[in-house]
């Protein structure tokens, strides 16, 4: 592809880089927020698109990039926030819409709210192989790191979502079914 068109690229992919934001956030707000900003930056960006990678796996670098400096900056901010928060007491009317409540609940009952608990590398290729089921292969890509790199942190990561589990005392959970590809790592 020598001319990346935008408006083409972000009607293909906007559903699925906006699902990858909501995995890795855990709120639709925030993932709104990242997945705009994701596209704002193939707005601005997108001439220097080289044609190396595939179009997704470029702008699935773009989001992690995002996300991550997004937790670094607000990481302190939201603890702060937080500890003022649980020691205040909550007004009736300061809750969100209903669908974005339940959307919330949702997530925090689900494997992601764990996987959102893992370092970085091992949550990116964790979000990237089973929410987005990308190959080894382009999450090394996304991720610019070995292809070893990405089969470790996947193994690593579905090992401490396994100790996780059984520390919340969901042993009876199971994780979901992998294709075969990562049998052999999850071992």
């Amino acid at each position: 592809m020598n001319r990346l068109n935008i408006n083409q690229a972000s009607d293909e992919h906007f559903a699925r880089i906006h699902r990858a934001a909501l995995v890795l956030c855990g709120n639709p707000w925030d993932a709104d927020d990242l997945a705009q900003e994701t596209f704002l930056i193939l707005a601005r960006q997108g001439g220097d698109f080289q044609g190396r990678s595939s179009v997704y796996t470029w702008l699935y670098g773009i989001l992690l990039n995002l996300e991550r400096r997004e937790r670094r900056r607000h990481g302190m901010r939201r603890r702060k926030l937080r500890v003022l928060w649980d020691n205040q007491p909550q007004a009736e009317d300061v809750s969100p819409r209903a669908d974005a409540a339940s959307e919330v609940a949702e997530w925090k009952r689900s494997l992601w709210a764990l996987v959102a608990n893992l370092p970085d590398g091992q949550r990116q290729s964790l979000v990237l192989r089973f929410s987005e089921g990308l190959r080894y292969e382009e999450i090394a890509e996304i991720l610019e790191c070995p292809l070893g790199t990405v089969k470790s942190r996947i193994f690593h990561g579905l090992g401490a979502l396994r100790r996780l589990l059984n520390e919340a005392g969901e042993e009876s959970r199971q994780l979901p079914a992998f294709p075969s590809e990562d049998l052999s790592h999850a071992v």
